[in-house]
């Protein structure tokens, strides 16, 4: 057994190196570091279905003391977040995903908005609490920020790789032969 050991060990086998795309890279092994090329996500954006809200305008508001916001426009994941004619005590509803506007720090949850003057034609919300800064917002680079290890050389590719690769956009990837 040590004779063989010590053979294997002077006489290493060296495998070659090929490029395949991330959909055929499962149970196989890595043949480099496998680096971020981007933030992930690229922005700040909704945690969950809500309103883009500045926090520091809710900073006294209780149910015996509410106020009400201007509903300006909505963003849905993939739309242009830029505000033209930004208005104080204004929100901007954001769906899941969505980047927030830079004028925003804060989500308020579709959960909690009081529409007025009705659910079916809200112009305008009503807000009866205090929203913490960045409340259900994910940060830019929260995921993986640029040049962060998505996988190690020598590790085996399992599907949950597969969904940061894709997310990345990262197509293919070095395995060994």
């Amino acid at each position: 057994y040590s004779k063989a050991l010590s053979l294997i060990e002077k006489n290493p086998i060296k495998l070659k190196n090929e490029k395949i795309s991330i959909i055929n890279s499962i149970n196989r092994v890595s043949a480099e570091n496998i680096f971020s090329p981007n933030n992930n996500p690229l922005s700040n954006n909704a945690a969950f279905d809500g309103f883009a809200i500045l926090s520091r305008e809710t900073k006294n508001l209780s149910k015996k003391k509410v106020k009400k916001f201007k509903i300006l426009k909505t963003i849905a994941a993939g739309d242009n977040p830029k505000i033209k004619n930004y208005k104080k005590n204004s929100v901007v509803e954001v769906m899941t995903g969505g980047l927030i506007p830079k004028y925003y720090d804060s989500i308020l949850t579709v959960e909690k908005a009081k529409y007025y003057p009705s659910n079916n034609n809200a112009t305008h919300l009503i807000v009866s609490e205090k929203v913490k800064k960045f409340s259900y917002v994910r940060f830019a680079g929260e995921d993986y920020k640029k040049k962060d290890i998505v996988l190690k050389k020598g590790e085996l590719i399992q599907p949950k790789h597969l969904m940061a690769f894709t997310v990345l956009g990262i197509k293919e990837v070095k395995v060994k032969k």
